[in-house]
């Protein structure tokens, strides 16, 4: 029984020392910036609204601070920062999507609408000097069936697709943090 003790504990140190030689590198990140720490902080601006939609550019500004801001990859909005980015809402467009019948007077009516937000974003370095472009888009639906609450529901539906697309662009940030 010794014996056998003795072996599954031997057997036990070489699979603990073969795991830790041979495992995976995985480390976590040492430090923040980006692109090789040479951009530890990044002022944002507010985005600008290249639509005739009214009140999108602090909607959208807000989705992308928060998100950027939890990253914790950078500072913002600090004095002197290392670089800008810039966002620019370019297109927006709001289609309707479902209809309902009414079983009493056999007409149809909207239900819900899908709004398309289309956004591009561009750092530059502190000396203007352009770094990188990104775009995004994005849908959501949302029910028109309520009058009253239709213009409720479209800002919802853009502050929840605004979301999306700024934690797309955080991870997209991510990719691009050891470069």
């Amino acid at each position: 029984m010794e014996g056998v003790l003795r072996n599954l504990t031997k057997l036990a140190v070489i699979i603990l020392v073969s795991g830790c030689l041979f495992s995976c590198g995985y480390q976590m990140i040492r430090e923040k910036g980006l692109f090789g720490g040479e951009m530890t902080s990044i002022h944002l601006d507010i985005f600008k609204n290249a639509t005739f939609e009214a009140n999108l550019s602090q909607c959208v500004t807000d989705a992308f601070s928060r998100e950027l801001l939890s990253a914790a990859l950078f500072t913002m909005n600090s004095d002197n920062a290392d670089g800008q980015l810039r966002g620019t809402i370019i297109k927006i467009t709001t289609q309707p999507t479902a209809l309902t019948l009414s079983d009493v007077s056999k007409t149809s009516s909207l239900a819900e609408k899908t709004v398309s937000l289309e956004v591009e974003l561009a750092l530059y370095k502190k000396d203007g000097t352009f770094v990188k472009r990104w775009k995004f888009s994005e849908s959501e639906t949302y029910r028109v069936d309520d009058i009253a609450l239709e213009d409720y529901n479209k800002k919802d539906a853009i502050k929840r697709l605004s979301a999306r697309m700024a934690r797309r662009f955080s991870s997209a940030l991510l990719v691009d943090y050891e470069k």
